[in-house]
């Protein structure tokens, strides 16, 4: 019985060609929601859903909810609050308003609208999806709503998010030896680890998760609130 388990626990890990894809893309793209990772995929969306939840169970990755979306992220790669940054500025005008921030500390609400020329519920629709996710603070100046940078917003400016870090490294190591998958790290960088792992009676088989290639590529726009409407349409689920 024992034998049987570990067997099967070796079968849930990376050896799986399409297990190892799905695993790479979740490190690879941060704020990585179920139907962004499905559309980079051709398999079926009932097996994607079954492959991530093997990889929840193995504590490769974990997932939250936000802003309406199922987000998946890797243990120790990233935390929450970075997932749901990324999620935010998947949106082309929550960048703009953001990089306005980041470039305008202490600007509040409706100079950045008009500065950018939207509706001042926008920058606060968006501002308030920041302030979740930790990218911004908003503070008062005497009637003034106005934003700052948070911790979060702070890491992205100094680009000290974009790395993989010796835990990271760690972590999935114990987690592979763990599964007696005899893993050996080929290459590392500060954004680049490929390792390679084999199991007995299988064929060795190598990834590459990296992190240099970090972007915005998916932009679209959402109806938000403002004083004639506000019902926000959902996102999908």
């Amino acid at each position: 019985m024992v034998r049987r388990r570990v067997k099967e626990k070796r079968l849930t890990l990376l050896l799986h060609p399409l297990r190892r894809e799905i695993y790479r893309l979740v490190c690879e793209t941060p704020g990585a929601y179920f139907f962004e990772l499905s559309s980079a995929l051709t398999a079926p969306h009932g097996t994607i859903n079954w492959h991530l939840r093997k990889l929840e169970e193995a504590n490769l990755i974990k997932t939250t909810k936000f802003v309406g979306k199922r987000v998946y992220y890797s243990r120790t790669l990233r935390d929450e609050d970075v997932e749901k940054a990324f999620v935010v500025l998947k949106h082309v005008t929550a960048r703009k308003i953001f990089a306005y921030i980041l470039n305008n500390e202490g600007s509040h609400q409706t100079v950045i609208a008009k500065s950018l020329s939207i509706h001042h519920d926008t920058v606060r629709h968006h501002a308030d999806r920041m302030i979740q996710a930790n990218l911004v603070e908003k503070f008062s100046d005497g009637r003034k709503t106005c934003y700052k940078l948070g911790e979060v917003g702070l890491k992205i400016q100094e680009e000290s998010i974009n790395t993989i870090s010796n835990t990271y490294v760690a972590a999935l190591m114990d987690i592979l030896e763990e599964n007696c998958l005899h893993p050996e790290i080929e290459e590392i960088s500060k954004d680049q680890l490929t390792i390679r792992i084999e199991c007995p009676g299988k064929e060795d088989s190598s990834f590459t998760i990296s992190l240099s290639q970090w972007s915005f590529d998916e932009e679209w726009e959402e109806e938000v609130p403002t004083k004639s409407n506000r019902k926000v349409v959902e996102e999908e689920t």
